[in-house]
């Protein structure tokens, strides 16, 4: 198949190595990173699209989105948004979710992936990538924004390994209650792109997210934090999930960030 990514970051690259090593041909498109190349040639002549521009940029960009390409199959692999409202127009639309650090894949390391549809098989899975499926749209979205803002959490709190682990615990039945109140199925928590990439985030250094709580937790200023790491999807994911006295674990870490009162 001929594949666009769109978004040459990191994850990005990562996921067109994957797509690359199981014979696809591959094309992206980066302003920053691939500047003589225009959307309309990175796509020309697609038959899927994977999309992989950091949430706070997707509203805009989605903006002058061409129509015709709302029709090819699209695989949304940003994290951060609250639902999939930007979406509603694409008539081939999945999600791709899970576990995974964009280095240990560029490494060849073992991963696992949720991925709302059958297609994904096809394009992603091989002996380094197992793919699962669900049908659950919404909820592989909301779990890919709310494991990252639980992961500021467990930086903030990264000097207690048992405040970490009682979070990890507390978190998980907030994002099933989260689910099951927000369209989807409180069951896809359990799933890789559940459970699995919440351990994952909540848990080391290499996620951004992470250290975003720490560098909170030691007084830095949130606006100096964000230009220093560029990209932190759970503070995207902050502003999108709807935060009530109903999710207290959110709620406190959206205080941590200086979001709420």
């Amino acid at each position: 198949m001929k594949i666009a990514i769109l978004g040459a970051g990191a994850y990005g690259r990562a996921l067109g190595k994957i797509v690359s090593n199981n014979g696809h041909d591959l094309d992206f498109y980066d302003p920053k990173v691939c500047p003589g190349v225009t959307l309309e040639q990175a796509t020309k002549n697609a038959e899927a699209i994977i999309i992989c521009i950091p949430s706070n940029f997707l509203p805009s960009f989605l903006e002058d989105y061409p129509s015709e390409l709302k029709t090819l199959p699209t695989f949304l692999a940003s994290k951060g948004l609250g639902d999939v409202k930007f979406f509603k127009d694409f008539t081939n639309f999945a999600v791709l979710s899970g576990p995974t650090f964009a280095q240990e894949i560029m490494d060849g390391k073992q991963s696992m992936l949720t991925a709302t549809n059958q297609l994904a098989v096809d394009i992603f899975s091989n002996q380094q990538i197992e793919i699962e499926v669900c049908q659950d749209i919404q909820g592989v979205v909301l779990c890919g924004s709310l494991k990252n803002a639980y992961a500021i959490g467990a930086g903030f709190n990264s000097d207690s390994e048992n405040a970490v682990a009682a979070l990890l615990v507390k978190a998980h039945a907030e994002m099933k209650d989260y689910l099951l109140n927000h369209g989807a199925n409180p069951d896809t928590a359990e799933l890789a792109c559940g459970i699995g990439d919440l351990i994952l985030t909540c848990s080391s250094e290499t996620s951004r997210n992470y250290t975003c709580g720490k560098k909170l937790h030691s007084g830095q200023n949130l606006d100096d934090i964000l230009t220093e790491l560029e990209t932190v999807e759970g503070i995207n994911a902050l502003h999108e999930l709807d935060i009530t006295d109903d999710y207290p674990i959110l709620m406190h870490i959206a205080r941590i960030a200086g979001l709420k009162k």
